[in-house]
């Protein structure tokens, strides 16, 4: 089982994130950033299309950032990663949950050239759909290659999770190519009363990831060198025991999956529990996770197998 010390869930819950070294083996990490080539090729091994694909090869621009949202259903290596019950029992343990469930994950690929990505609060676009909303979510973002000054790190306002929220701040964010990237933490802050806020920016090597809490603002530079890509694996994970929000009905992304207009249950079909303290998980997570199928081995530095 893994675990997280003190030192760090109190630096997480300080700061609003935690940097681990090591969360997955860099032969993994190799093997996943390879596989995205043919991810946004098209070529899904199960047969089952994800639920996003921005990007096209001959269509969109070389230098435009890539995504594909919830390739957990199209790729077993990519499943591997967003269903592992040891990164889930991380954030739950961050988090102080007992019980994980994934809400979706992001094929991140930023290719020599392109834009940064805008200062936002991952709550306005997950967290919110469901209820309740308090520390609901938990974002980790997994380098498949090294993230540098370069190629552009991970930034973090450091404890701007726990400003005070107000809910126009973090839905005027435009994640990529934004005029001004700065401008809704700006105003986030201003509204917070906190003044010029702490940056703090995170160079994180191949295999290693940061754990972010949902309303934590945080952006990334663009990536400035001529050859290098960024690739990443983000996983958003929920706390296990949570429904729907009712009114106003959650966006499509999210809404899409309601069981019925009058049903707030979470199907686990659609978000599958991850990890809970008895060791159950979703049925699709223990398919898609048999034994012979590759699954990630948990290295951050402070995290044992117990």
């Amino acid at each position: 089982m893994a675990s997280v010390s003190p030192a760090e869930r109190e630096s997480f819950q300080r700061d609003g994130f935690l940097k681990v070294e090591k969360l997955i083996s860099v032969e993994q990490a190799k093997e996943l950033r390879e596989h995205y080539e043919e991810l946004f090729q098209g070529k899904f091994p199960t047969g089952i299309y994800p639920d996003e694909w921005h990007w096209r090869e001959g269509i969109s621009k070389p230098d435009k950032f890539r995504e594909i949202v919830n390739a957990w259903k199209s790729s077993p290596l990519v499943a591997a990663v967003a269903l592992s019950p040891d990164v889930a029992q991380v954030a739950a343990s961050l988090m102080g949950w007992e019980g994980t469930r994934l809400a979706q994950d992001d094929v991140l690929w930023k290719p020599p050239g392109a834009s940064g990505v805008g200062y936002h609060q991952d709550s306005a676009y997950i967290s919110q759909n469901f209820r309740p909303l308090e520390n609901n979510s938990v974002t980790v973002w997994i380098a498949l290659d090294d993230a540098d000054e370069e190629t552009g790190v991970v930034e973090y306002a450091v404890g701007s999770h726990r400003w005070p929220l107000h809910d126009d701040s973090a839905t005027t964010s435009s994640f990529h190519g934004a005029d001004d990237e700065w401008a809704p933490l700006r105003h986030a802050a201003e509204r917070a009363g906190v003044g010029p806020p702490e940056i703090r920016r995170l160079t994180v090597p191949l295999g290693g990831a940061v754990f972010h809490h949902q309303d934590v603002w945080h952006g990334s530079g663009r990536n400035r060198s001529s050859h290098r890509p960024r690739r990443a694996l983000g996983v958003h994970l929920l706390k296990r025991d949570l429904v729907w929000r009712r009114e106003p009905r959650p966006d499509y992304i999210y809404g899409r999956y309601m069981l019925s207009e009058d049903s707030e249950e979470v199907s686990e079909q659609f978000f599958p529990i991850t990890w809970t303290p008895s060791g159950y998980t979703s049925p699709v997570v223990r398919r898609l996770l048999k034994p012979t199928n590759k699954k990630p081995r948990l290295e951050a530095d402070g995290m044992k197998k117990a």
